[in-house]
């Protein structure tokens, strides 16, 4: 690859799809230019027994061998329906990361149940005295999408939960904030709340078509059970990728659309992501 060009692949891993975005920067005479091609890919029929994802590893692995000695970079971002979360509450009793990977499992299993300890998690770097976010995956995923990159001769630079690639992407906007985030995806809202920038509550539901009625109700509700000091009227909505939601119209709530980011480069990825391609 020349040293004039850097290629970046942007992988968007659902249940039921893929999305490739390929951005390409090129140095020209007339300064930098970045051009960026999109592909979807349908995931491929898999066993009824199959684990929810593997279509869609299969579906990738189909079409990555074309971007073999093209891609520099590449980071794969995980729909919100194949992450669960907690919040892990701060404990100066703990005493290294072993000790607080395994209260942040315990955490998981409380909400879980015994499914979670065949879970991958990862608990994201905070600050002393704060909650952590913690994330968790099918313990099987994030290695079979590393064979998938090393079969293909792409380089996997890192795995994300599409809350924090999204929150990583506006963190300026959303530093120091009371503030609802709320990710839309087909059939799926996962809502976070913030409070001066640190995460106080997370949640992930089922939505259906009537989302916008759905959200004001959950916002409510969650917004009861919320600590009163943390309480947030600005809602920050992103929209699986797409600039032309018509959002809620409500006295209650103060409603912002996230316009979807263009992704120029590998350089994006790495603040605060919880989960890496590195074993």
């Amino acid at each position: 690859m020349s040293r004039l060009r850097t290629d970046t692949l942007w992988v968007e891993l659902a249940p039921d799809q893929v999305n490739l975005a390929h951005s390409e920067r090129r140095l020209t005479l007339r300064g930098v230019r970045t051009t960026v091609r999109n592909e979807r890919l349908a995931a491929t029929a898999a066993g009824q027994d199959a684990a929810p994802w593997r279509g869609a590893v299969q579906a990738l692995e189909t079409a990555l061998p074309a971007h073999a000695g093209r891609v520099a970079h590449a980071s794969v971002i995980l729909s919100s329906r194949l992450v669960r979360y907690v919040l892990v509450p701060w404990s100066d009793a703990l005493g290294d990361a072993e000790e607080e990977t395994a209260f942040a499992r315990h955490c998981f299993e409380r909400v879980y149940g015994e499914a979670a300890a065949q879970w991958e998690l990862r608990v994201s770097d905070e600050r002393d005295g704060v909650p952590k976010l913690a994330s968790a995956v099918d313990a099987a995923l994030p290695g079979a999408l590393r064979e998938v990159f090393s079969t293909a001769k792409v380089r996997l630079d890192s795995i994300q939960p599409s809350l924090m690639a999204v929150y990583n992407d506006y963190r300026r906007s959303l530093q120091g904030r009371h503030a609802w985030l709320a990710l839309l995806e087909p059939g799926c809202l996962c809502l976070a709340l913030l409070h001066q920038g640190r995460w106080a509550r997370v949640r992930s539901q089922r939505i259906g078509a009537g989302w916008r009625v759905e959200l004001a109700l959950t916002l409510e509700r969650e917004a009861y059970l919320a600590d009163p000091e943390a309480a947030a009227r600005d809602v920050f909505v992103w929209a699986s990728g797409r600039d032309d939601v018509k959002l809620p119209e409500n006295d209650r709530w103060q409603f912002h659309l996230l316009a979807p980011k263009r992704r120029h480069g590998a350089a994006s990825v790495d603040a605060g992501r919880v989960l890496t391609a590195e074993a």
